[in-house]
């Protein structure tokens, strides 16, 4: 079977965040309802139902974020130890295991324009070198929109949806921080990105490499809504699902459009368990 995850739309964020809803405070299990690799879907049973049972909590002290030495991933020139920037980021790190822990990002900070001058806001991205398409050539994939809000709120500051850009490793240059807002999007030297992954727009509201026996995998998160989504106030996702992709490049469409390909190996429906 396979997945395809459309390049369509960029995500944006607003004004405010919603605090203490569903989800943030529920515990979770994960029933495999697809298995294409019986070795990876067993094992990632596991993994999930040991270490992500409660994926969204919003229980974090900055106490002990400080204590731990502040952000997790190594910091790129031009960024800096902040809690604000840990916070947008936090589905994207915790909570965590051995084969996520495999993929080692940095942190780096974005200029974007404001009235005609750049100014460094808090505006974080985070990039790693990995094998994303398995044919034994390093990709940089980075990451400079984040889910932030457990329900998609378009009023969310947080964010509410992952956008990824894979490129070609050596083809960005990263060490010149803060990077410019839409080198992403145009490249550097005539090098734009492989492909791009527009978070909840091609299905994956959350989506978080890792490696397990040598082979890079994407753990993609995503709801299903039968009712209108935009009743968010008075209703939670009527299914929620975790599956596990993996990527098979980029296809070229009449048209211009360039869906990213991707092989679903397992897939768990997610169920609240209190």
């Amino acid at each position: 079977m396979s997945n395809i995850l459309w390049i369509l739309g960029i995500v944006v964020c607003l004004t405010y965040p919603i605090q203490g809803i569903t989800g943030e405070a529920d515990t979770y299990r994960y029933k495999l309802d697809e298995n294409n690799n019986d070795r990876v879907c067993r094992h990632m049973s596991e993994v999930y139902n040991r270490f992500f049972k409660k994926p969204f909590s919003t229980t974090i002290d900055e106490a002990e974020y400080e204590k731990g030495g502040g952000n997790l991933p190594t910091l790129l020139p031009g960024a800096q130890n902040d809690w604000r920037s840990f916070i947008n980021m936090r589905f994207s790190f915790l909570p965590s295991s051995p084969e996520f822990d495999a993929i080692k990002w940095r942190e780096g900070k974005i200029k974007r324009p404001s009235h005609g001058e750049h100014v460094v806001p808090n505006v974080p991205f985070i990039a790693a070198d990995m094998d994303i398409s398995n044919d034994g050539q390093l990709e940089t994939v980075t990451k400079n929109e984040f889910m932030g809000c457990y329900i998609p709120d378009p009023r969310c500051s947080d964010g509410i949806a992952d956008v990824l850009f894979i490129f070609r490793k050596g083809d960005i240059d990263l060490q010149k921080g803060p990077i410019e807002w839409d080198t992403f999007f145009k490249g550097q030297g005539g090098k734009a990105p492989l492909a791009v992954i527009y978070g909840r727009q091609s299905t994956c509201a959350l989506v978080r490499p890792f490696i397990y026996e040598g082979i890079t995998y994407l753990s993609c998160y995503h709801q299903e809504w039968v009712k209108d989504f935009m009743d968010y106030r008075n209703s939670t996702p009527d299914r929620e699902y975790t599956d596990i992709l993996k990527y098979q490049g980029v296809e070229k469409l009449p048209g211009g459009r360039q869906p990213i390909k991707a092989e679903t190996v397992c897939r768990f429906r997610m169920r609240v368990t209190k």
